[in-house]
């Protein structure tokens, strides 16, 4: 059995394996099929190959070049020359300086090295390769860190943005409070005196007038009851009665609008304080009634008469007035919303229920991400429920549940300490 090299010397296929294991110092030889099948193989093939010396089913390949590489140079004789990389892709990889040589479909790979020193080498190198895994994962674990990190600077972030908020809307609330209620002290003041004038011009013309039925004669009489149905003055006098009276409900109205939103904002209680609960609650809703009656909503509120509770006093009213808009906004023209507060065990609860389509289930878990909205574009930014989130979890240690049914209903409970010590 003879072949051609590429420089067309002739060798015999056995002489040529005898030459090579004889000039060898440490020799890794095998012979494969076309297909990469092994088919003989000395001690060290087998172990760079990592094969069964019985069966010599290999656990690892050709890495570079590949096996398929090499099998398609069709040529007799010497195919390749040069550096040969064997290993698993993963963790084990040997670089050998290798010859391949080609008989028809019988491919001999021969490999000479120093199989210790290249022990050790594999050895220092598989060490090189778990300190290169252990760093990145590492790397992986840091990366993952930084991500959570950012994720809570940006929360922090918009917790901030919205605390700025609320800050200026406090400061502009007190400030509109202090500019109205001299105004409003002025005009509610004249109210009662106008009032008490118009109730003194009315028994002083009613007076006038028995005179004149009494003393004056009937033409003068007659031509004074005449001006006065021409004027309508009687119904005028009632007419400035009744305008009376519903400016100062208006006054009230106005007055009663200022309180609530100088309660619900807390400017002045930005630190942990104990307050009725019951009294916040009622001026939140109170501030977006208006809301409720342009939808014609049914809304029931049931609350004890007191809640005495630690908390923020403006974060806490803002965490309710997020829910309750959440709610408002749910439902259709008509619906229902209700709010129902009460104590269970060492805890306060808020519970806020819409009878509005529902959150469905793939969406269930988002609804406390930043940003995360399913309203139209222009309708919201995703921050009122997360912001909520923080406020309650973060600021009160407490907890939001949600329970849903989809179709049907919404409820969120929000529950706090009644007391706590936060630093």
């Amino acid at each position: 059995m003879h072949m051609n090299t590429r420089n067309d010397i002739v060798y015999d296929w056995q002489t040529l394996l005898d030459s090579l294991l004889q000039n060898g110092k440490s020799v890794a030889i095998g012979t494969f099929d076309a297909g990469g099948q092994m088919l003989t193989a000395n001690t060290a093939m087998c172990y760079f190959m990592d094969a069964d010396p019985q069966t010599l089913k290999s656990k690892n390949i050709f890495v570079n070049p590949e096996f398929s590489v090499i099998a398609n140079n069709t040529n007799t004789g010497l195919i390749f020359e040069g550096l040969l990389t064997l290993g698993n892709r993963l963790d084990i990889s040997y670089a050998l300086n290798a010859k391949v040589f080609r008989q028809q479909n019988e491919i001999l790979v021969f490999a000479e090295v120093d199989i210790p020193l290249l022990f050790d080498e594999n050895r220092k190198m598989s060490q090189l390769n778990q300190e290169v895994n252990n760093l990145q994962r590492q790397l992986i674990r840091e990366k993952k860190n930084l991500q959570n990190t950012l994720e809570e600077l940006r929360d922090t972030q918009q917790m901030l943005i919205q605390s700025e908020k609320m800050n200026a809307l406090g400061k502009m609330v007190a400030g509109v409070a202090h500019e109205l209620n001299n105004p409003i002290a002025f005009v509610y003041s004249n109210l009662f005196s106008i009032e008490q004038y118009v109730s003194e011009f009315a028994n002083t013309s009613k007076q006038i007038n028995n005179l004149i039925q009494q003393k004056a004669d009937k033409e003068l009489a007659a031509e004074i009851d005449e001006i006065q149905r021409e004027t309508d003055w009687y119904e005028l006098l009632d007419d400035i009665s009744d305008m009376s009276r519903e400016s100062k409900a208006g006054i009230e109205r106005i007055k009663n609008i200022v309180a609530d939103l100088r309660k619900f904002s807390r400017l002045d209680e930005a630190d942990i304080k104990q307050i009725d609960l019951v009294e916040s609650i009622k001026s939140t809703v109170n501030i977006v009634r208006a809301e409720m009656l342009r939808k014609q909503i049914d809304f029931e509120m049931s609350v004890p008469q007191q809640l005495i509770v630690d908390c923020y006093a403006g974060q806490l009213n803002q965490a309710i007035m997020n829910v309750l808009i959440n709610a408002i906004d749910a439902v259709d023209v008509q619906g229902k919303v209700s709010l129902e507060a009460s104590v269970e065990n060492e805890n306060t609860c808020i519970t806020i229920t819409d009878n509005g389509s529902g959150i469905p289930d793939e969406i269930r878990n988002r609804i406390f991400e930043p940003f995360f909205t399913t309203k139209p574009v222009g309708s919201g930014v995703g921050l009122g429920l997360s912001i909520t989130y923080k406020i309650i979890h973060d600021l009160h240690r407490g907890s939001i549940q949600l329970h849903s049914l989809p179709g049907q209903s919404t409820s969120f409970k929000i529950t706090i300490p009644s007391k706590i010590n936060i630093i």
